[in-house]
């Protein structure tokens, strides 16, 4: 039964051919042979970095080297048989200058030329995602941007997006409402063409200037609070490395607590409940430099950011007096976190502790 080799076996052999006028089975020869070892000789080909379609090329090929031995133990690579791809003869070719001296052929303590021949067979390897990858390297390393050979982008990314707000409102809402402030929240799924969605989520608190006309004899909020809820479409109008400028639709449902809820099965209480689209306009700038995280597993890379907006929202609520317009400035955290599809850490980074 014919045994079948290992994927990193070396297959070698090693025939020299005699160019001697004299002497035949009486002359005690050696060599030719590496120095360090066939091992070593074959190393300098395993170590060379190719492309993944010449691995594809080369996966359980067997190529045949052929070199000439001279007296003083310096290889000459002759010929290369097995592949045919020029650029992966020419990267066989360029570690020659790289390849260990032998000990040269000897013929009763003689150097003669000789050849030699060598075998090798190139592995292949299992495939390994990303996630697994990065899984394994993460608890031994605390990766930087610069351990990285590099490390791209796929164009997705999720931005969280946590700031402050002031208001003001025109029409009948201003009548009723001072100019006030709150807080906002975005989530939001960045993909390819440079759009986005996302859920949004807005309070507001603005001091009642004078009582709602109700039928309710209940003492009315002193600032009665304001919140919308909803869905952000957004679509990047202008973007660079380290900033963007977007514009975003957002559709909220809206509520307002007029009168305070004295518990959870008061049924008297006032709550005011309506819809607000809004146009918003976002800049942001990148602080600081990328920062490699991690999402879901998957390495990524997180990039902090000041983010401005303004907005214009009209708001409907089921009371007439409760309708107008809003306008809104704000200024906001916003971290961002880049999704990658492809990345190589350098050789000397790889086994950082």
């Amino acid at each position: 039964m014919k045994r079948k080799s290992p994927p990193f076996s070396i297959i070698a052999f090693a025939i020299s051919l005699l160019l001697s006028a004299g002497g035949y089975a009486q002359k005690e020869a050696s060599g030719p042979e590496p120095i360090g070892g066939i091992s070593k000789l074959a190393l300098e080909y395993y170590k060379i970095n190719f492309t993944p379609e010449q691995r594809k090329l080369l996966h359980d090929r067997e190529l045949e080297f052929i070199y000439f031995i001279d007296t003083a133990g310096n290889p000459g690579l002759e010929k290369i048989n097995g592949v045919s791809d020029q650029s992966i003869l020419d990267s066989l070719q360029n570690v020659t200058g790289r390849l260990p001296r032998f000990h040269p052929y000897t013929a009763d303590g003689i150097p003669e030329n000789a050849i030699y021949f060598m075998k090798i067979k190139f592995p292949g390897y299992e495939e390994v995602s990303v996630r697994t990858l990065y899984y394994n390297t993460l608890p031994f390393k605390r990766l930087r941007m610069e351990d990285f050979e590099y490390i791209h982008k796929s164009g997705n990314r999720f931005d969280i997006l946590i700031g402050g707000v002031v208001n003001t409102f025109a029409g009948r809402m201003g009548d009723y409402l001072s100019s006030g402030g709150g807080m906002k929240m975005d989530l939001l799924f960045v993909g390819s063409g440079n759009m986005g969605a996302g859920l949004n989520m807005t309070m507001y608190g603005n001091k009642l200037l004078q009582n709602y006309p109700i039928n309710s004899k209940r003492e009315q909020n002193s600032a009665p609070p304001i919140m919308l809820l909803g869905l952000s479409l957004n679509k990047a109008l202008q973007k660079k490395e380290r900033s963007e400028f977007n514009l975003q639709l957002e559709l909220c449902y809206a509520i307002q607590n007029v009168t305070p809820r004295l518990d959870a099965n008061d049924r008297e209480w006032t709550q005011l409940r309506g819809f607000s689209p809004g146009i918003v306009c976002n800049y942001f700038f990148q602080l600081g430099n990328n920062k490699v995280d991690c999402s879901y597993g998957n390495p990524s890379i997180a990039t902090h950011n000041i983010n401005f907006h303004g907005a214009i929202r009209p708001v409907f609520l089921n009371l007439r007096e409760a309708t107008g317009i809003m306008a809104e400035l704000g200024i906001s955290y916003r971290l961002g976190n880049h999704f990658i599809d492809d990345f190589r850490l350098k050789p000397q980074k790889g086994n950082r502790q």
